[in-house]
């Protein structure tokens, strides 16, 4: 008898130790779960952001082996709210990714520069606004895309101050100013560059610095307003895969210029580039994409390489272009 109420109260004490340890309550994330939930307020959508679990069981996070919530995956949810704030709080987030929330509106909130350990932050087709915040410099940041919001002002010089940065997306938002002359930096052959702010209120020439980078994946700055020379982005000795610069105000003699071997894309349309088409553009046997129209340019267009397969469009509204498939010089 006494050994039967020995287990029986063992057993007791091992269901009491295993759904104590299954309590919400003891996530170290959980009282920010809490504030996140009362952040967003009352929202159909995120009706599994429950307090009678952990933030482990919620749709759109994930934790780690510790119980700790390392990345939120918010997106295609109808949802009519500001960002919380106390997602800053999650200490070891590494990856924000929220996306297609048109709800979503307000600012990205000053509190994320405290997750040092952020890596990859995307917001992207939402209503959020304002200026970006110049605290992400204390972040980890890698990889940022903001494409398609309504954010305004400058981008902050204190962006460059991230040393492994090599991904940075704002295309079609508001944002005035000048180009950082570092925003992103460091690619290599492995992990090359991608920028991309087309469809801003951009000013200014673009920062010679960007000269030193080698390698590119993407370099898209169209239809904002600027200025001056982009040869340099150019050179034999690069490997670049996609540079649109349509739409600006660049002025800049593009005969000498030699194009990457790489190149795949390369949209140049509505500038006031002058000169003649470089003979380097037909030596190009990868080229897809081709439209250098609406510029200055003159002379006659060179054969060989993928040129032939560009039509009239590609070069129609400049000053004097002659040649295949425009008419004889």
């Amino acid at each position: 008898m006494a050994n039967n109420v020995a287990l029986l109260l063992l057993l007791l004490s091992l269901q009491l130790t295993v759904s104590f340890s299954q309590q919400p309550g003891d996530d170290a994330d959980f009282p920010t779960f809490l504030k996140i939930k009362e952040q967003f307020g009352d929202q159909a959508a995120l009706v599994s952001l429950d307090p009678g679990t952990g933030p482990c069981n919620w749709a759109y996070a994930y934790c780690n082996q510790y119980r700790r919530v390392v990345a939120i995956f918010l997106q295609n949810v109808n949802i009519t709210s500001t960002i919380p704030p106390a997602i800053g709080d999650l200490d070891q987030l590494h990856t924000i990714s929220i996306a297609n929330i048109p709800g979503l509106h307000g600012p990205i909130p000053d509190t994320f520069g405290k997750l040092s350990r952020l890596s990859i932050f995307n917001i992207m087709r939402t209503s959020v606004s304002g200026s970006l915040p110049a605290s992400l410099s204390r972040t980890n940041l890698t990889s940022v895309s903001f494409f398609g919001n309504k954010l305004t002002g400058r981008i902050p010089r204190s962006l460059q101050d991230l040393p492994y940065l090599t991904y940075f997306d704002a295309s079609n938002n508001r944002l005035v100013g000048r180009i950082p002359p570092r925003l992103v930096g460091n690619g290599t052959r492995d992990r090359p560059l991608g920028l991309t702010l087309t469809n801003n209120r951009l000013t200014g020439p673009i920062p010679r610095t960007y000269a030193r980078e080698r390698y590119f994946m993407n370099f898209r700055v169209a239809n904002n307003m600027l200025t001056g020379d982009a040869a340099f982005l150019f050179g034999r000795r690069k490997t670049v895969y996609d540079v649109d610069l349509s739409g600006n105000r660049l002025r800049f003699n593009l005969t000498g210029v030699v194009m990457p071997e790489n190149l795949l894309f390369l949209n140049m349309s509505r500038n006031r580039i002058y000169g003649s088409v470089p003979a380097s553009l037909a030596q190009l046997k990868k080229l897809v994409t081709l439209d250098l129209s609406y510029n200055r340019l003159c002379g006659e267009i060179p054969t060989g390489g993928n040129l032939g397969r560009f039509k009239a469009e590609a070069y129609e509204h400049n000053k004097c272009l002659c040649g295949t498939p425009l008419p004889a010089c």
